[in-house]
């Protein structure tokens, strides 16, 4: 008897089993996430949850065709993998990532998509590449500063790739600006503290949501896709941060003084 299994969250049980990152329906990550979703799983999102056999969430995999994708990567035909996290150190079950990529692939397959396509980074808060490998995805393309896209073909021929165009992305962004979504539940922290840090020393910070996914892999210049900081054609974080983080960035990354 296997020691987990794996449950698709739906528009009909995910206010009772929810997301797994976020467990508080009443933290404001949790509220904008489950907003999000209302709209998502009409397009084809999927999220399957590893319930252990007490009963506990002890991972996850979110992923949705890459025509919906929030990954600024061009994947038609795919399922694009936004997030796979498992609690490995306090449920220590064997074979739990493969279990969710396995199926997953096996969606694709179903599905008659070309493939599965991931985007990893050799930087924080993203997965490293290596998880990926071991289930058989292989590198297809790089983009700055550390991402890769990696796929796995159901049909054989590859057509997943990053666009070419994120210098051109970038000259467009000369004020302070957090561009964001809601797909990840912990950049409403960033969303609701930075802009009162930013007025502390003398700078607006201007938000700039994108309400729907093809805006994000157009407009994003990373690809990430869900946050980016940038000031003057340039990127500070391409992550949520705290702000410890941002206040540093201020200071010695632009030269900001707080006021007295």
């Amino acid at each position: 008897m296997s020691d987990f299994q794996l449950v698709t969250v739906n528009e009909s049980n995910v206010d009772e089993l929810g997301f797994f990152c976020v467990q508080n329906k009443k933290h404001p990550g949790y509220i904008a996430k489950r907003r999000w979703l209302r709209d998502r799983f009409s397009e084809g999102l999927r999220i399957k949850l590893i319930r252990t056999a007490e009963e506990k969430t002890a991972g996850f995999l979110e992923y949705i065709p890459g025509e919906y994708t929030w990954r600024v990567v061009e994947a038609e035909d795919y399922f694009v993998i936004h997030c796979l996290w498992v609690a490995s150190k306090k449920f220590p079950l064997k074979g739990m990532a493969a279990a969710l990529l396995e199926d997953c692939f096996n969606d694709a397959k179903a599905q008659k998509r070309k493939g599965v396509a991931v985007i990893t980074s050799d930087g924080p808060w993203m997965a490293t590449r290596k998880v990926y490998e071991k289930y058989g995805f292989e590198e297809v393309d790089q983009a700055p500063p550390t991402f890769q896209l990696l796929t796995k073909e159901v049909s054989g021929i590859r057509s997943a790739n990053f666009p070419n165009n994120w210098e051109q992305r970038l000259r467009s962004l000369q004020e302070l600006t957090l561009l964001y979504t809601d797909q990840c539940p912990y950049i409403s922290k960033a969303v609701g503290e930075l802009p009162a840090v930013a007025k502390a020393f003398g700078v607006d910070l201007k938000l700039q949501e994108l309400e729907n996914a093809a805006d994000a892999r157009q407009l994003m210049p990373t690809p990430y896709g869900t946050i980016c900081l940038a000031y003057q054609g340039r990127i500070l974080a391409d992550h949520p941060i705290s702000t410890t983080r941002f206040k540093n960035i201020l200071r010695k990354d632009l030269g900001f003084r707080e006021k007295k």
